[in-house]
């Protein structure tokens, strides 16, 4: 497809499209299939980052539900995608290029999941099951290591490297600790794809990249776009897929974008069909694939996110967690918050310039009120401390949510 061929939207389609995408609320493996990779990430203030995701898309949805989902059921495996995060089991095949790039990678830091010390390992779990980091190796601390990000002990820098090359995954995880068993005794029958090329694997993951997040920009920030190969290969494979119709270019007013048929789809039906909320309030998390193109958000949407939580306390602007809301189609504030013992306290909360907290639109009170009540749901909390700065409507809406 030429540049001349590329379909046109407006940035009202545009941003028509990806809240109808995301937010058609369904059962918890329908939106698994839809997003094809969700990103992890283990702060959990409010909730850990799969937890926000799914509870934006999936009604009654509580937090940890994930974890049934992934170690339960297994719809949901741990792997790498954009950063650590959880794919369909289905896909592991397509991990293959992620595999073979981590294994060169460590082995250029001193670290070969081919030597005899690693293949120990992956032995040592063969015969024991499924064991963590603490049961698994020499725990004894290397002095060479002391102030890694990974610890001081060689066979947790083993057992990392041999996870990112593929050779173990996780079982299950205790307090947050990766269980570590053989690819073989995780995933389910059928996950492996023996005959995919490299092309193959790379191109599904270029396409579910998309996937997830319904509109994508090729010239995204590499943060987005990690894979591995150089973006020069990315596109080549990309020219691929949309030669292939399973990705479409768009003009979006100028600006590039990549989407899936499936995403493009929703421009043509109901705007209530399939469960679609299209004036709901959403609490959105700092991870959410809808909001990984910061730029391209900031192009549709007029919304400058920025996550603070690696920022020095300082120099935050926000706060620490902050979570993003969007109504309808629209960002209209974002909130800090942690939940403890049942007690749900917003610590700050930040209007969008064009909100007046005095007075706010019609219909948002009421639509804030439900978001409020479900969201507690998802927290199982039932007591409620609230900030300065939410005004007399939004604060009676939480007031209410509560009781």
């Amino acid at each position: 497809m030429t540049a001349q061929q590329r379909l046109t939207l407006t940035r009202a389609d545009a941003r028509r499209l990806l809240v109808r995408y995301h937010f058609q609320l369904a059962p918890l493996a329908t939106v698994i299939r839809r997003l094809g990779t969700i990103q992890f990430d283990p702060l959990a203030p409010v909730g850990t980052n799969p937890d926000l995701v799914l509870q934006a898309r999936v009604p009654g949805y509580r937090r940890g539900d994930w974890l049934h989902a992934a170690y339960g059921q297994r719809l949901l495996v741990d792997g790498w995608d954009k950063q650590a995060s959880l794919i369909q089991p289905g896909e592991w095949w397509a991990q293959a290029p992620f595999h073979r790039w981590f294994a060169r990678r460590w082995r250029q830091h001193g670290v070969d999941v081919e030597s005899p010390e690693a293949l120990a390992l992956v032995d040592q779990v063969e015969r024991h099951g499924p064991a963590t980091s603490l049961e698994l190796g020499d725990q004894r601390a290397d002095p060479a290591l002391r102030g890694s990000w990974y610890g001081p002990k060689r066979s947790r820098h083993l057992l990392k490297a041999l996870w990112d090359a593929g050779r173990l995954m996780t079982h299950h995880r205790v307090g947050g600790r990766h269980a570590y068993d053989l690819p073989e005794r995780v995933l389910p029958r059928g996950a492996s794809v023996p005959d995919a090329t490299q092309d193959d694997a790379l191109q599904r993951l270029v396409v579910r990249r998309v996937q997830a997040a319904g509109l994508l920009r090729p010239t995204a920030d590499a943060a987005v776009w990690l894979l591995p190969c150089p973006r020069a290969e990315r596109d080549r494979i990309a020219a691929r897929a949309i030669a292939r119709g399973e990705l479409i270019e768009l003009d979006v007013e100028g600006s590039g974008y990549w989407t899936t048929p499936e995403a493009l789809s929703v421009l043509e039906e109901a705007p209530d069909s399939a469960g679609a909320t299209s004036q709901g309030v959403r609490f959105l998390a700092p991870l959410d694939p809808l909001i990984w193109d910061r730029g391209g958000v900031a192009r549709l949407f007029g919304f400058d996110y920025v996550w603070e939580v690696y920022k020095p306390q300082a120099q935050r602007r926000w706060g620490y967690y902050v979570l993003p809301v969007l109504w309808g189609e629209r960002f209209i504030a974002r909130f800090d918050a942690k939940c403890q013992q049942g007690t749900l306290t917003l610590l700050a909360w930040h209007w969008e310039p064009d909100i007046h907290p005095a007075r706010l639109p019609e219909g948002l009170p009421e639509a804030l009120q439900q978001a409020a009540r479900e969201f507690l749901a998802y927290l199982g909390a039932t007591r409620l401390v609230l900030p300065r700065g939410l005004g007399r409507e939004a604060r009676r809406a939480w007031q209410r949510a509560v009781k």
